[in-house]
């Protein structure tokens, strides 16, 4: 037999090496992946859409879309090093990897010692099988050696000369080894998390992603039903240190990442709304829209953050402050509306400080507590930058500390000069009525019956202290129809009370519906009516549903309703119910002459509690008190109630009168004219969510007090603060371009 030929000496044969966790200790699918997140978070969803189609073709999208430094890739050095050698040698160097060939170039061109480089192509994935299908056709059965580091690799290293081994454990040695003759490894510093910490150091940390997260979960956290307030005065500094140091780009969309955790975790109540499918739809685009406005406050905040001279750094603090508030303003009017947990609402239980809403709304409040937060961020980073000075932290936040300090200790003298409300103090005594009907059953007709009658009998059972004005919250009437108006005025004249309730108002026949709420007389008469002026988008009206008839099928709901155009007052007279009364019974006994003619009520209906500019055009020199009619029932036993209830607080500050809040199922209660929450109705349980009723006696003045400067002059200090939004955002575009 003639001798058997020598084995081709090994520079002879190409060394195939793989890319992804061997000659880079990352995978240039998850960089990618994590650089795109990190540019656009909301790509997530389109991620996913492209996956379906297959891994080749994600990569094809992600290499059109992100471009990578390979200078800032982690090599392994080692093994870099043995190619070099072996590329001296005159071996022939493959790059072959399941990465896109439009990713695996540029780390080609860059490491500079491939003589070929394969890749995967949009349509197939370039790995395991494939590969090896790929290098076989190319270099025949067993002619070539391959470098790889995963399970992915053993069916090429079943057709390969040689197995090297690079960056693996222990298991994937040994498997190798089974494959085909073991070569060189290389798997010093393996960490089976290397690709992991990578991503999330591109993702979280280099993103700022990490600790914007946290501000927007601490933000979350000060307002109710956590309620921890103090949580509010550190997350603006926490999501400013997540933009600073980077571009606008980025800054913004750290500040974007902070919004969508604030307002996915504050407003996760949405989801217990009683409806398949939408809940969520709304949940998440509602926060997405949101979050625009932090992203935009720290894409105008970015760039040279907390540094400079003490009054350069103050300065910054409190156009940071400026641009808070006048972004909240621009949210609390732009399409509708939504002032929901703005910042200062988060302070509702420090009742003195928040007296200066009295003067600025409460977007005073979230003044200070932004220009605080900042001032603490450039007290900390004069700390770190100048540790051998012990006090370099005080400079920076003297002047915000001091006015906090100086605004609650005015605020405790407000409130202990407020009028006297003695034993000759004159009441009037009001009724609530909490019926507790789940969203539901107000939907189900068949259910009328029945929860009218028990509204009616927690009615009956309440009054039994002759009460001068009885409340029932919105959506609790099932229909105002000749039976129910024969009820309703059953009632008033037999208990000879006043009385306000909500239902559905039709003026006219060619009009439309109002949601509308009632003043009865005792008489049984209806001397005013008012119709609701804020409507609640997709939940009472639907937008552009004229032009865009298929935007009704988003939503819940069927038909809609108008808006009111005007407030309006409800005067409720004495037990005696006569228009030229000019009495008001004091303790229930015996009346005696005052010079009051009337009480008046400024009726508010749903969430038009959380509007400042809509309590305020409510609210005149003769106003007593607000009423607010709500319907929470929609929202289970959720934080919602207790979010808009410490909104509601401010509209009593803001407007120097108490607010009585009558709801579905809580937070029924009524608050004073200094915004401290006076009394609360709790059920059997204890609970705020039972069914009830809940009296008490609301204090009345001889004399209405003089109206507040907010009630005066309205949100001057919120527009303020917008116009210096609007400038500092024009220099930014100016200095751009």
């Amino acid at each position: 037999m003639p001798p058997k030929p020598d084995a081709p000496p090994a520079s002879q044969v190409p060394l195939v090496v793989d890319l992804d966790g061997t000659l880079i200790r990352t995978d240039l699918l998850w960089e990618h992946l994590a650089r795109l997140l990190r540019r656009n978070p909301l790509q997530f969803f389109q991620i996913l859409f492209w996956w379906t189609r297959g891994r080749a073709f994600l990569k094809k999208q992600l290499v059109r879309r992100v471009t990578i430094d390979p200078a800032t890739l982690p090599y392994h050095e080692k093994f870099l090093a043995f190619l070099r050698g072996q590329k001296s040698a005159g071996r022939r160097l493959v790059l072959a990897t399941a990465s896109d060939l439009q990713m695996a170039l540029p780390v080609a061109n860059y490491v500079g010692l491939f003589d070929e480089v394969l890749g995967s192509d949009g349509k197939t994935n370039l790995r395991s099988e494939n590969k090896l299908k790929t290098l076989t056709e190319k270099f025949g059965a067993r002619g070539f050696d391959y470098a790889g580091n995963s399970s992915a690799d053993y069916a090429v290293w079943r057709g390969a000369r040689e197995a090297i081994v690079v960056n693996a454990n222990q298991a994937v040695l040994k498997q190798a080894a089974q494959c085909t003759k073991p070569g060189p490894a290389f798997c010093d510093g393996y960490s089976p998390f290397a690709i992991f910490k990578s991503v999330l150091n591109e993702l979280f940390l280099r993103s700022g992603y990490l600790p914007a997260a946290g501000a927007g979960f601490l933000l979350a956290a000060a307002f109710p039903k956590s309620g921890v307030a103090g949580f509010a005065w550190v997350a603006p500094a926490l999501l400013i240190f997540a933009a600073q140091g980077k571009s606008s780009g980025d800054a913004f969309r750290a500040g974007y990442v902070g919004g969508i955790f604030f307002w996915l975790a504050s407003l996760c109540w949405l989801l217990l709304i009683p409806v398949a499918g939408f809940p969520i739809l709304g949940w998440f685009a509602l926060s997405a829209f949101m979050s625009v406005y932090f992203g935009i406050w720290t894409w105008l905040l970015a760039g040279k953050i907390g540094a400079g001279s003490w009054a350069q750094r103050n300065l910054w603090s409190l156009a940071g402050a400026a641009v808070w508030v006048g972004l909240e303003i621009f949210r609390a009017h732009f399409l509708g509306g939504f002032p929901w947990n703005l910042l200062g609402t988060s302070q509702y239980q420090l009742t003195p400080l928040i007296q200066i809403a009295s003067v600025t709304g409460v977007y005073g409040v979230s003044f200070l507590v932004v220009w605080v937060s900042l001032a603490m961020f450039s007290a900390v980073r004069a700390v770190f930058s100048r540790p051998d000075s012990r006090f370099a932290w005080q400079p920076d936040v003297f002047l915000p500390l001091l006015v906090v300090a100086l605004l609650f200790a005015v605020g405790c003298f407000q409130m202990r000069t407020a009028p006297n409300t003695g034993e000759n103090q004159q009441t009037l005594r009001i009724t609530l009525i909490q019926p507790s009907v789940p969203q539901n059953l107000i939907w189900d007709p068949n259910a009328n019956s029945n929860r009218f009658q028990q509204l009616l009998t927690l009615s009956e059972n309440a009054l039994t202290n002759k009460t001068d004005l009885l409340i029932w919250p919105e959506a609790a009437l099932p229909e105002f129809d000749d039976a129910s108006y024969a009820a309703i005025t059953n009632i008033v004249r037999t208990h000879h009370l006043w009385m306000i309730f909500n239902a559905d108002d039709r003026p006219t026949e060619n009009s439309g519906d109002f949601n509308a709420a009632f003043l009865f007389d005792p008489d049984g008469n209806c001397p005013a009516i008012y119709h609701k002026r804020k409507l609640v988008i997709f939940g009472e009206y639907i937008p552009l549903v004229r032009w865009l008839p298929f935007v009704k099928w988003f939503t819940p709901i069927e038909g809609g309703y108008e808006a009111g155009d005007r407030p309006a007052t409800f005067a409720i007279r004495s037990r005696g119910g006569k228009s030229q009364v000019t009495q008001i019974e004091l303790d229930h006994g015996a009346a005696e002459t005052s010079s009051r003619h009337a009480v008046n009520a400024a009726p508010l209906i749903c969430f038009e509690d959380m509007f400042p500019q809509t309590a305020r055009t409510s609210v005149h020199d003769g106003t007593d008190f607000l009423v607010n009619l709500t319907n929470d029932g929609w929202f289970g036993e959720g934080a919602e109630q207790w979010q808009q209830a410490a909104a509601a607080i401010f509209r009593a500050v803001e407007n120097g009168v108490p607010l009585v809040r009558c709801c579905n199922n809580g937070v029924t209660c009524w608050i004073d004219a200094h915004g401290a929450l006076r009394q609360i109705f709790k059920d059997q349980t204890g609970g705020i969510y039972g069914a009830g009723a809940m009296t008490f006696e609301l204090p009345l003045l001889d004399e209405k007090s003089a109206q507040t400067f907010y009630n005066r002059h309205g949100d001057w200090f919120g527009w303020v603060c917008a116009l210096v939004t609007i400038a500092l955002a024009l220099a930014k575009i100016s200095r751009r371009k």
